[in-house]
């Protein structure tokens, strides 16, 4: 079964169970709630409050040569995730109306279809929003797969910090996690390119850096890093821990969100 074989509302239902599965596995206590941490703003929040968020933005996969678009799922290609839609508060005081999902569509899916389709570098463009732009979805591509063991270490706080920071670097981001190198890519879908185009995320995990290969689109091939520390689990203690009989306090709901 592929993706294109699900509707969407049995997709977001497949997703929340797989999601819910994996963040049982470092907080049991979620077993015990109907609810589910998003791996971005890290609040926990019922079903109804999130939405299908495809890392890379549908709208790029346009630009795809016509035996891609056949013969791969737009699901498979895009990777999607499940992101909150809840407005952000703060103290009590509203940060963004929408949540997560339409945050990432705002900042961050116009610059990085620029990157896939090259507008960014013909106009030798390629700036700042461009570049946080690719480490957010380096980001949420290590979350697709490897789960809340990415949201959870001391490094997933500075990636989680970075993704609410559209503009530039946040100066905890090592200078070494500031760089992308741009190649050409293949330009056709056959038997041998095959692997080129799915997954498009590609990871080489060592030294505490995950130097990612981002080879989505016919038009651009990337290869950048973020950083990773590799001890999984350290930053349990950032957690709120009164998940208790399904009810999360404000105050606990946002406390990740407030180190931002």
């Amino acid at each position: 079964m592929t993706a294109n074989d699900v509707d969407i509302p049995g997709l977001k239902e497949i997703l929340w169970h797989k999601m819910r599965n994996d963040l049982m596995c470092y907080i049991p206590e979620v077993a015990n709630t109907d609810l589910l941490m998003c791996p971005t703003c890290c609040r926990f929040l019922p079903f109804e409050q999130f939405d299908i968020e495809h890392v890379i933005p549908q709208q790029s996969l346009d630009d795809d040569p016509p035996e891609v678009r056949t013969a791969i799922p737009r699901n498979e290609r895009s990777v999607i995730i499940l992101l909150c839609q809840k407005r952000f508060l703060i103290n009590g005081k509203k940060l963004y109306d929408n949540g997560c999902n339409s945050w990432k569509g705002r900042y961050y899916d116009k610059f990085l279809r620029e990157i896939f389709n090259t507008r960014a570098m013909k106009k030798n463009n390629f700036t700042s929003r461009h570049h946080v732009s690719l480490f957010n979805a380096g980001y949420l591509g290590l979350f697709a797969k490897y789960g809340f063991q990415i949201t959870l270490i001391p490094s997933g706080l500075i990636m989680r910090q970075q993704f609410f920071n559209p503009n530039k670097f946040v100066r905890n981001v090592p200078a070494k996690c500031q760089m992308a190198l741009m190649g050409e890519p293949h330009g056709m879908y056959d038997e041998q390119t095959a692997r080129y185009w799915v997954p498009p995320f590609k990871f080489l995990i060592e030294s505490r850096v995950s130097t990612i290969w981002l080879s989505e689109m016919p038009a651009c091939s990337c290869r950048f890093r973020v950083i990773l520390k590799s001890h999984l689990l350290e930053s349990c203690h950032l957690l709120p821990q009164n998940i208790c009989s399904g009810r999360i306090s404000k105050r606990s709901s946002i406390k990740l969100l407030s180190h931002l």
